[in-house]
């Protein structure tokens, strides 16, 4: 296993698309730290108060569930790449059996994962240093917990990208479908499931990757406007918050861990199952 390990490795630095993606995530991340501390009512609100406020931790909450998608993409590529470049049947050849690549491809991948939430909290918090100060990020614990939170959630959402990209084992279809459903096929879910939205919209894929940070964040910043209690903030404001940064109302961190978690069990399992009896050439 640590020979396959260390093959793996070597094939993701071999080629230049683990940076190539990475890139996005520095920039983006960055970006939305910065530009997010000023933006519509949380500016508002921050030049209101006589207080500072963490606006920073939401700016990372909203970073992360941007940044993702570069993280799904790159993971799906492990083994959806492959295919592509034909080079699947010397892998499984020299690394049978099949379950035993897989198993290499995820460890070696949940590195990167951390490679990639690490570049994603640390630019998002440099933009927020930048937009809103030091005083933007509260005490040192909730930007730990955010942040882990943040990491958290790159290396699941790249875990993901591997049990799907094991199961269609085609890149195009592979990257088409993760930008389509995150962008746009949840989206219009959502948008239909509006009288339902309460119960059910928490427990969709990409709410629930977002809900790991955003459900972490969105209450740790009401809780600097409206104190402990949080009794003084409306539903609205949280609605407003999650809207955003995301997370749902009323909806625990850990519930969005433990569903994005059955997501990324689903898929690996289905990969590997699928790839056992794929024919390769």
């Amino acid at each position: 296993m640590q020979n396959l390990v260390k093959a793996e490795f070597r094939k993701i630095f071999t080629i230049n698309l683990w940076w190539a993606l990475l890139i996005p995530v520095a920039v983006l991340s960055f970006g939305a730290g910065w530009l997010g501390t000023a933006a519509g009512s949380v500016g508002n609100l921050q030049d209101a108060m006589t207080q500072p406020l963490p606006v920073a931790l939401l700016t990372v909450s909203m970073s992360t569930n941007f940044s993702t998608i570069f993280a799904a993409l790159f993971g799906a590529l492990a083994v959806a790449g492959e295919h592509r470049n034909k080079s699947i049947s010397t892998t499984y050849l020299t690394g049978n059996p099949r379950g035993a690549v897989l198993a290499a491809k995820l460890v070696a991948y949940t590195g990167m994962g951390v490679l990639y939430g690490l570049v994603n909290v640390i630019c998002a918090s440099l933009g927020g240093l930048v937009g809103a100060g030091v005083d933007g990020f509260g005490n040192p614990g909730d930007w730990l917990a955010v942040g882990g939170a943040g990491l958290l959630a790159m290396v699941l959402w790249t875990l993901l990208g591997v049990g799907f990209g094991a199961l269609v084992a085609n890149s195009l279809l592979a990257i088409i479908s993760l930008l389509a459903y995150k962008f746009v096929f949840e989206t219009m879910v959502s948008t239909l499931l509006v009288g339902s939205a309460n119960t059910v919209q928490p427990f969709l894929p990409v709410a629930a990757g977002n809900g790991i940070v955003g459900n972490v964040a969105v209450p740790v910043f009401i809780e600097a406007v409206a104190g402990p209690s949080q009794v003084a903030a409306p539903r609205e404001v949280f609605e407003v918050l999650h809207l955003f940064f995301g997370g749902s109302f009323e909806h625990p961190w850990w519930a969005s861990v433990t569903t994005f978690i059955g997501y990324v069990v689903v898929f690996i399992l289905g990969g590997w199952l699928v790839s056992r009896t794929r024919d390769v050439t």
